[in-house]
């Protein structure tokens, strides 16, 4: 306990100056940040690990590798998950690799919701602006992670890796890991599958043949993100009909709440966001305030939302759903017939396409590549040096800051980094830091939960000033970004002209 008040108090003053906390490079006290023998390894060059790279830069560290397992930037979520007619849902305002840097924004030709493509393009331009291809090693896969020593101490770690030609191995001083959470897609075969007759399909990974959607009833099994851009992709290529079955109708978000919470300084309280939420869903007929996923008090003055996947932002769903285009039954698929989907209610949904909009599985193989036995935090084992960045994908929170990745992933990055300059430091907080312990059986244990970033972040933050004062810093970006690029004004206009689009559209569809 000496030691670890020492650290704590050697940090909390080295940290003030004359008019509070000080901005200097050194996070406290006289502490430099730490040089290593070897260089840092980032796993994955998708937007996490591209921006854990950049800021590796702005701290002036040049010795450091990207390990990828495509041929290019981008991750697994646009490259391999991602559909043809895929768009970021949330706005491209706080979508961006050089998130962290106030000056940088998404180029006004670009538009709020790009689609796959565009953003690919994006990852491949930040990366090659600041020189990261030269530190790529692409269609690279790490098999084994070695720890060779005392790594505080001279030690090192040893990856083991593969690429098309060779197998090698790299001596690392740190590996932070992006792995991502979508790998394969979640499957269900049901009884009857060749008697259907029709078109089945998943409704991610690119593998949906889109000729099949014209004047065809679809029935799209699942409820998450993937469902709702399906909706309107279902739309826009002229099915006839659209049946979601799924056993949660989980909430989905509106364009405008997504710009307001993205666009506050400060996290939005719950009931706001729920009343905000309330406007579309009285559209189709729907109390929020009454879903399983809100849980609230008599008056109303709190509200806690919690379900198994994040938020889907549409507004076109809502639109199918009021114009009785789509609609939703609570109810699982038992087996299929001729032309036909057979609920365990015992109801028949008559339909020609079946798409499986089910979710994904995280990597089967990164919990023993990695060599986890349990997190402190999202640090691997404990070791500072082996941060992964891969929060769950649900929602669980009384407060909402936004529903765009790269502002989570920011004050994630910020705290790697605080701590590769400075693992000595983690140590005498390891032992406060949320706890999880690998379930064996379970294949995607580092998958964690982002209640176990928050709480993580709120001790770290009361413990280390400079870290906190970064992370402050940092916080202010997303509102500053998110206004610039969407000025309130102009984005009700889009989201406008889009509705009546798609208005136009299912009519001229005769839909």
């Amino acid at each position: 306990l000496k030691k670890r008040v020492s650290l704590v108090l050697n940090c909390f003053v080295g940290a003030m100056g004359k008019d509070g906390y000080g901005g200097g490079a050194a996070p406290a006290g006289d502490l430099k940040p730490r040089q290593y023998d070897h260089p840092i390894a980032i796993m994955g060059g998708g937007m996490g690990g591209l921006m854990t790279a950049v800021d590796l830069l702005k701290r002036g560290r040049t010795d450091f590798i990207i390990l990828e397992r495509y041929d290019s930037f981008g991750g697994t979520t646009w490259r391999d998950v991602a559909n043809e007619t895929s768009k970021l849902q949330t706005e491209k305002g706080t979508y961006l690799v050089e998130y962290m840097d106030p000056e940088v924004h998404n180029p006004d030709d670009m538009k709020t919701w790009p689609s796959r493509d565009r953003l690919l393009e994006m990852c491949c331009d930040a990366a090659s602006k600041k020189g990261l291809d030269d530190k790529a090693m692409f269609n690279t896969s790490i098999e084994k992670l070695e720890v060779k020593g005392d790594t505080l101490a001279g030690g090192h770690y040893e990856l083991n890796v593969t690429t098309e030609e060779k197998s090698e191995t790299i001596k690392v001083a740190a590996l932070i890991s992006c792995p991502g959470v979508f790998f394969n897609p979640v499957d269900l075969k049901w009884d009857g599958n060749k008697e259907f007759g029709g078109y089945i399909c998943h409704g991610s990974y690119d593998s949906i043949n889109y000729d099949k959607l014209k004047d065809a009833t679809v029935c799209l099994v699942g409820h998450g993100g993937f469902s709702i851009e399906n909706v309107r992709t279902c739309v826009e290529k002229k099915a006839k009909k659209i049946w979601v079955v799924c056993r949660h109708r989980h909430l989905s978000g509106p364009k405008m709440v997504s710009w307001m919470v993205s666009g506050a300084a400060i996290p939005i309280p719950g009931p706001v966001v729920v009343d905000a939420f309330q406007v579309m869903y009285g559209l189709i007929g729907l109390d929020v305030w009454k879903h399983p996923a809100v849980t609230t008090n008599a008056e109303r003055s709190t509200a806690t939302l919690t379900q198994a996947t994040t938020f889907g932002v549409t507004d076109i769903y809502f639109l199918a759903c009021y114009y009785k285009v789509c609609e939703v039954i609570e109810g699982e698929v038992d087996k299929l017939s001729k032309g036909t989907a057979h609920l365990k209610s015992g109801q028949a949904i008559e339909c020609d396409v079946i798409m499986k909009c089910l979710g994904s599985t995280g990597d089967p193989d990164f919990d023993d590549i990695i060599g986890l036995k349990h997190y402190y935090g999202w640090w691997v084992n404990g070791d500072p040096l082996l941060p992964v960045m891969a929060p769950s994908k649900g929602v669980q929170a009384k407060n909402f800051a936004g529903f765009s990745l790269a502002p989570g992933y920011c004050g994630q990055v910020l705290t790697n980094h605080f701590f590769i300059d400075n693992p000595e430091l983690f140590e005498p907080v390891r032992e406060w830091l949320p706890k999880q312990a690998r379930v064996e059986g379970y294949e995607c244990n580092y998958i964690y939960k982002s209640s176990a970033v928050l709480a993580s972040m709120v001790i770290l933050r009361g413990q280390f000033p400079v870290l906190d004062k970064q992370l402050t810093e940092a916080d202010g970006i997303k509102a500053q970004k998110h206004c610039a690029a969407h000025p309130l004004e102009k984005h009700i206009a889009e989201c406008v002209s889009e509705w009546q689009m798609y208005i136009k559209m299912m009519k001229d569809h005769g839909q």
